[in-house]
């Protein structure tokens, strides 16, 4: 194993130079995993807030598409029946 061994003078130099940079580097690393984290657990709609939203989308289509809107109906019905979450 061949190893090379700065003189004490130049170990220190690059010590005081990479060490900003390496602190920088890992101080970016852990706002990136934190902000990964923070949006990992933000809660998905449920199933009351999912249903309200197909309920006012079907409301909105009532007049120009009827059977869409009642297939929104529907699907607003069975979401709430059968507990449904986007999770």
């Amino acid at each position: 194993m061949n190893s090379y061994i700065l003189p004490q003078g130049q170990a220190a130099q690059l010590a005081d130079r990479l060490a900003p940079r390496l602190a920088d580097g890992l101080a970016r690393g852990m706002l990136l995993l934190q902000s990964f984290g923070h949006a990992m657990r933000m809660p998905s709609p449920g199933v009351p807030e999912a249903t309200a939203q197909l309920l006012r989308l079907a409301e909105s289509y009532e007049a120009t598409q009827p059977s869409y809107a009642s297939d929104l109906r529907a699907a607003a019905s069975m979401a709430d029946r059968n507990g449904f979450s986007a999770d």
